[in-house]
């Protein structure tokens, strides 16, 4: 039994990586005007792409980086294809007083989210990495600094809920890593036999398996309060 679920997984993970013909693309986003957004990681990859697209239909979008010079070069790069600007907002996944800070600084600039893209992370980090905090870096990062973030953030992602007719939205960007994965090891968050056992290949997954669960729990307890969509997996 054993052996063929992870046949299942495997074949999983290979039919993620030949994905169907689109249906859909960026052209068909409406106009954004006056939608306020964070894409954290924007910077590079998915997130900068993600901001691109904001951008070309009008959405004010803060680029949530911790690089300052690599946030400030995306910008401007960005600016140049949309002729859209960014607005950077100093964040750290990795340091929770970082999280803090930023979301602080971006509540004292906005009164509406209408979208939250947790979409930073990290991959296969060296086991002696950890955070400010000293928790395992991917999951600590690529979960634990989202979650802080969104939940700092729920006041004003709950009051803009009430004040529009469209979904207001957290998408947490997961990975095919999370299909080895059907519960957390709690044990393995801070260093010790649990996280070593694991390794950084399996943390990773761990990681986009938590992104998983956080999102269920959000639809749980918000989901009629903004978005009711359940959660789906775009690939890291």
């Amino acid at each position: 039994m054993n052996n063929l679920l992870a046949f299942i997984k495997l074949g999983a993970h290979f039919r993620s990586h030949i994905p169907p013909k689109a249906t859909w693309s960026t052209a068909q986003i409406p106009d954004l005007s006056g939608k306020v957004m964070i894409v954290t990681g924007g910077n590079t990859g998915i997130g900068k792409d993600t901001i691109e697209a904001l951008l070309e239909h009008n959405a004010k979008v803060y680029m949530a980086s911790r690089n300052t010079e690599k946030a400030m070069a995306a910008i401007e790069d960005l600016k140049t294809k949309t002729g859209k600007e960014a607005l950077f907002l100093k964040l750290d996944l990795a340091d929770l007083k970082s999280v803090k800070a930023a979301a602080e600084e971006f509540m004292s600039k906005e009164k509406e989210l209408h979208v939250l893209f947790n979409n930073g992370g990290v991959m296969f980090c060296p086991m002696e990495m950890v955070t400010a905090q000293g928790y395992d870096l991917q999951f600590g990062t690529n979960v634990l600094g989202h979650f802080y973030f969104t939940k700092l953030l729920l006041p004003v992602l709950l009051s803009t809920a009430e004040t529009t007719k469209n979904p207001v939205r957290v998408v947490n960007t997961s990975s095919v890593g999370h299909v080895m994965f059907t519960k957390l090891d709690f044990n393995s968050f801070k260093d010790g036999p649990a996280r070593k056992r694991l390794g950084k290949y399996l943390l990773y997954g761990q990681s986009k398996f938590g992104n998983i669960v956080f999102s269920n729990e959000l639809v749980r307890r918000y989901g009629d309060k903004g978005s009711s969509r359940p959660p789906s997996i775009p690939e890291a």
